[in-house]
């Protein structure tokens, strides 16, 4: 190494770039070249060549940031806090030419849950990729499923040709038949039109072929177009006419001329009968035609509705249609976007001429000067006020996609309404530049350049029709070729586009490219179909010289997608909060077996709910996860366990949310091997059944604790007393049958944050009800103790006789309270004694890391009144005026208790320790630590037996 005058080393070179702390670096095997991670969330690569003055490489694409990146030949592996760990084209050293892609991301591999993947290694063969995750999960993945993904060779490829002309048709001489158009009507069946008129389907499953249909119309040019369901095929002539198609010969052929010119291009979109297509034939001049066509009788029906007015020089390209708005939604080879309201009254005109329809919106120049190559559209609703919204997207050949939202969309089923507006000339919008869009907030921002990196959102807002609104929420750039087409698989946004002369699919949620075919480049005919997102079942069909060739992928069944292996599994990755047994009976036929499954619910800071099953006579895999739910939006803080008519979870936490689950619970179809264990298997099915209303004036409000009790099994009655960050008390009444929450009362007492909430109920024989009691901790280090049985049972006589809801009652005041602590009290247990009638032992631990011991006595007022009303009367009172203490039980804050019976108790805290304690009653003083389990490596902070 050189040095300088001082036998310092000399600065070789500086790379300067990143805005943020600086993770980890890796050399490249020669030394040329270096990989650099930052919590800026990039990722640069760099040329170590001092003579080399060249920026470095910039990729973007982690949400988080990035730990670690290594360089593999020419990949780049990079694992983040997004919890997943990425594949990259490095592309520093490569040339660009043709067959080269503009995405840099070539996978995204997602399995580990909860926060970061946090190590990274690369078996010698350079084959197998390892994760390890801050779940506890080591995953392997492939490397190969990468190269897999990137076809090149006609190998890959299905080439299908034509029959034996002589097979279907008798032509003339040496006439020779090519393809001249083509439909994919599933994963292995296309319909294929000659240039001689012939329309053949053909599976290269089973290789057999059919003619369907033959004319003289459809000679040498034929428009095609296949329903989604894949039973009809429409087909355009150059003459005008239209011909519907059975694919599976359910029907006669149907012929209709509907054009004096060529049909430039059809659309087959379903409505919400399956049985009723609308079809859009565009033909030359701009003539547009919306026909339907009723499959539901034997002979079908194929009539028009109306003619599409549409704007000068308004060329057809995509459209989408939906249903439940009966919106039509068209766009065009100028770049313009065309919404037409199907609910005008002049579709249900009974006379004989040919109505024309007008849209109600158009917008100019969306993609520029370029084509509007796909339209499709979501259902979603305002998180504010639950108003259904439709989102709207469009891809385009400036290789971008825009989402737009029309709001206002309950005035559409108004079709009286549209009596007016449908005369009038369409509202004109010319979209130049776009601002950003948040929910309910609309604010102005800097301009945004299509063609920058800058990702800033913009929106522009028109007020529409009579309160339609119409917003342009997003719009960004993906290649530098053209975006053909915006699909929704398993409810992620997929993009299809080409690039120089490949075919790529773009998973715009995860930032990737899930692969690619090098198939000529865009101007040719194509389709695709996938089953899912991980693209385990997908197709690519095309013509390239004359012949169709289809790309098949089927994934599961060979390598299981990215063909990753799960050497370890996991278990949350985040701290986990609660842990709750479920000791309710279940109703499964065990026969002979005396065993019963234990089952507990776990929720964590990684927001996801979960359910396992523990097999303890098992030394290995006994712990198995049953389900994982990921609903909640933030962390959970509390699972609660309750039976009525039905097995309920429920589970709340941060941002004020309270949700009930129903659990079916039955016997797996495969149980353990003779002699493996003693324990029957159970499979879970976890349904979400209710949200309660948020009710705080805060949206931060979290839900810190809860407690759950059955009050009528008979009508599938719960009380959920839940204590708020706001301080707040609240008690809730959820309803199976209705399966709804009800506030029943709330009360504030605590001047801060309530951390914990049990309840316990005083049996009081057949003549009365039972007594209710809570008792409630804080931050401040008091226990409160409530008795709310009157206001439960005022509220429930009020409900029976109703049936709905009614106005929350005040809970009153604490009938006791007193300092346990010296600060917050993170956990608490109610422990009745044994021995003792009315005799109550009150457990808590708290963040001054001592235990604190009280005993009470919770009697019944033997001087009530027969007629007093509900005739519960209670006496809440201390045993003895001292608490029971034990300072420094831990070394840190004490986060879990559990009373095992009189004399012993658990607890657990922050310093990982199980420390196992034995009081003597009768001399308080006497306390022993009976053991300590020190070999605990996480905490959790609360376990629960309901």
């Amino acid at each position: 190494m050189k040095k300088n005058e001082f036998g310092d080393g000399v600065v070789f070179k500086k790379l300067i770039g990143h805005e943020g702390v600086i993770f980890g670096v890796n050399f490249s095997d020669d030394g040329k070249i270096i990989s650099s991670v930052s919590d800026d969330r990039t990722i640069r690569v760099w040329k170590t060549d001092r003579n080399e003055k060249s920026n470095p490489l910039i990729f973007y694409g982690h949400m988080a940031r990035v730990w670690d990146c290594q360089i593999l030949d020419n990949y780049l592996i990079s694992i983040s806090e997004d919890s997943t760990c990425r594949v990259w084209q490095n592309s520093i050293d490569l040339n660009v030419d043709d067959e080269a892609s503009d995405v840099n991301c070539l996978a995204c591999w997602e399995g580990h849950v909860g926060k970061s993947v946090w190590s990274l290694a690369i078996d010698p063969s350079r084959k197998i990729v390892a994760t390890g995750g801050g779940d506890s999960e080591i995953r392997l993945w492939s490397l190969s499923s990468v190269t897999n993904n990137k076809i090149d060779s006609d190998k890959d490829l299905i080439k299908i040709e034509l029959p034996p002309v002589d097979s279907y048709a008798h032509l003339e001489g040496n006439t020779r038949e090519h393809v001249r158009n083509f439909v994919q009507v599933d994963y292995s069946t296309v319909v294929i039109a000659t240039n001689y008129g012939h329309l053949l389907r053909y599976s290269y499953v089973t290789k057999e072929w059919l003619s369907l249909y033959n004319s003289k119309e459809l000679r040498n040019y034929t428009m095609m177009k296949v329903s989604n369901c894949g039973r009809v095929v429409c087909c355009g002539s150059i003459n005008g006419k239209v011909f519907v198609i059975s694919v599976n010969q359910e029907f006669q052929t149907i012929e209709k001329n509907l054009h004096q010119y060529k049909v430039f291009e059809l659309f087959l979109e379903e409505t919400e009968d399956p049985n009723i297509l609308h079809v859009v034939s565009h033909a030359i001049h701009n003539e547009i035609y919306l026909l339907k066509l009723d499959l539901n009788d034997s002979e079908p029906r194929f009539e028009m509705l109306c003619k599409l007015s549409v704007p000068p020089q308004f060329q057809l390209m995509s459209l989408a249609f939906c249903p439940s708005y009966r919106l039509l939604i068209c766009g065009s080879r100028e770049s313009g976007l065309a919404i037409y309201n199907l609910n005008s009254p002049i579709l249900s005109n009974t006379e004989n001429s040919i109505k024309e329809l007008s849209p109600i919106i158009y917008l100019k120049k969306t993609h520029g000067r370029q084509a509007v190559t796909s339209v499709a559209f979501r259902i979603d609703k305002l998180k504010s006020n639950e108003e259904e919204v439709l989102m709207i997207y469009t891809s385009g050949r400036d290789g971008g996609y825009i989402k737009y939202r029309l709001r206002g969309l309950s005035i559409l089923n108004l079709k009286t309404n549209y009596s007016e507006s449908t005369e009038k000339d369409p509202i004109i919008i010319e979209i130049n530049k776009t601002k950003h869009c948040d929910d309910d907030l609309y604010e102005d921002t800097k301009d945004y350049n299509i063609d920058s990196d800058n990702s800033a959102k913009e929106l522009q807002k028109k007020e529409l029709v009579d309160g339609l609104i119409l917003e342009q929420v997003y719009k960004v750039k993906i290649t530098k070729g053209w975006l053909e087409r915006v699909v929704f698989v398993e409810d992620e946004l997929i993009l299809l586009g080409f690039f120089r002369k490949r075919f790529f699919v773009y998973n715009e949620d995860k930032k990737y490219e899930m692969f690619s075919v090098a198939c000529g480049g865009a101007h040719r005919m194509w389709h695709f179909k996938a089953k899912d997102k991980r693209m385990d079942k997908a197709s690519f069909m095309f013509i390239r010289k004359e012949n169709v060739y289809i790309y098949s992928r089927e994934s599961s069944a060979i390598n299981e997608g990215f063909n990753e292996c799960n050497l370890q599994g996991n278990f949350h990755g985040r701290e986990c909060r609660i842990v709750n047994y479920l000791s309710y009976p279940l109703d499964l036929d065990l026969g002979n077996n005396d065993q019963k499954p234990i089952m507990f619910a776990t929720g964590a800071e990684d927001s996801i709910l979960r359910l396992f099953q523990y097999f303890p006579d098992k030394q290995e895999k006994n712990l198995v996860s049953l389900c994982s739910i990921k609903k909640h939006t933030s962390v959970i803080k509390s699972v609660e366990w309750s039976y009525g008519t039905e097995l309920l979870l429920f589970s709340s936490g941060a941002n004020e949310e309270l949700r009930c689950w129903k659990v079916e619970i039955s016997l797996a179809c495969n149980q353990p091997e003779a002699g493996s264990s003693a324990y029957p298997s159970v499979g879970v099915n976890c349904l979400e059944w209710s949200l309660c209303p948020a009710v705080s004036e805060i949206p931060e409000t979290r839900i810190m604790d809860t407690s759950v009790c059955l009050i009528n099994s008979f009508k599938g009655l719960h009380f959920i007393a839940a204590v708020y960050s706001d301080s707040v008390l609240r008690v809730w009444l959820f309803d199976e049958k209705k399966r709804k929450f009800f506030l029943i009362g709330d009360a504030k007492f605590h001047t801060r944050c309530i951390l914990q909430v049990r309840h316990l109920v005083i049996s009081a024989g057949e003549n009365s009800k039972d007594g209710i009691i809570l008792f409630t901790s804080a931050t401040d280090g008091r226990i409160a103790i409530w008795d709310v049985s009157r206001p439960i049972y005022s509220y429930l006589d009020l409900y029976d006789k109703s049936n709905e809801a009614i106005d929350s009652l005040d809970l009153g005041e604490p009938v006791y309270y007193y300092q346990a602590h010296q600060s917050g009290i993170n956990c608490l247990a109610i422990h009745p004694m044994s021995y003792y009638n009315s005799l109550y032992m009150i457990v808590a631990g708290g963040d001054d890391n001592a235990i604190s011991i009280a005993y009470f006595e919770i009697l019944w007022d033997t001087f009530r009144k027969e007629d007093d009303y509900n005739k519960i009367q209670l006496i809440i009172r201390p045993k003895y005026r001292e608490i029971v203490k034990i300072e420094a039980a831990h070394g840190s804050s004490i986060q879990g208790i559990h009373v095992l019976n009189d004399t012993k108790i658990l607890s657990t805290a922050l310093d990982q320790r199980l420390n196992l304690w034995e009081i003597d009653f009768y001399s308080r003083d006497k306390i022993d630590k009976i053991d300590e389990v020190k070999y605990f490596v996480d905490k959790c902070d609360e376990v629960k037996y309901s």
